[in-house]
């Protein structure tokens, strides 16, 4: 805040209140927040079937790196348990919204 050096006091603030409040976002779609965990599911999924491939190519003796397998492995891992804590997230909240009094 700038003083002002004649009377050395603040100078008063340009800005509003109003000035500072951010505008709107448009509100998410129902569809849209749909489309987006619909396609982190499909690649969980992905991530979890190609390193079941990795593994069982490992136990066939067609994959030699076992760092790879195991960090296939790893990944297809942490990427469902976050799937998993966001679903019980969201089950938790319509719950919660479920037992609001209206």
């Amino acid at each position: 805040m700038p003083i002002d050096p004649m009377t050395g006091k603040l100078a008063p603030i340009s800005r509003t209140a109003a000035d500072s409040v951010p505008a709107r976002a448009e509100p998410a779609s129902g569809a849209e927040f749909k489309k987006f965990f619909l396609d982190n599911l499909n690649k969980v999924n992905t991530m979890q079937q190609d390193a079941g491939k990795l593994v069982t190519d490992m136990v066939m003796g067609r994959e030699q790196d076992i760092t790879k397998v195991m960090t296939a492995v790893e990944k297809a891992s942490v990427a469902f348990d976050t799937l998993m804590a966001v679903r019980n997230k969201l089950v938790e909240s319509y719950q919660e919204i479920l037992r609001m009094r209206v």
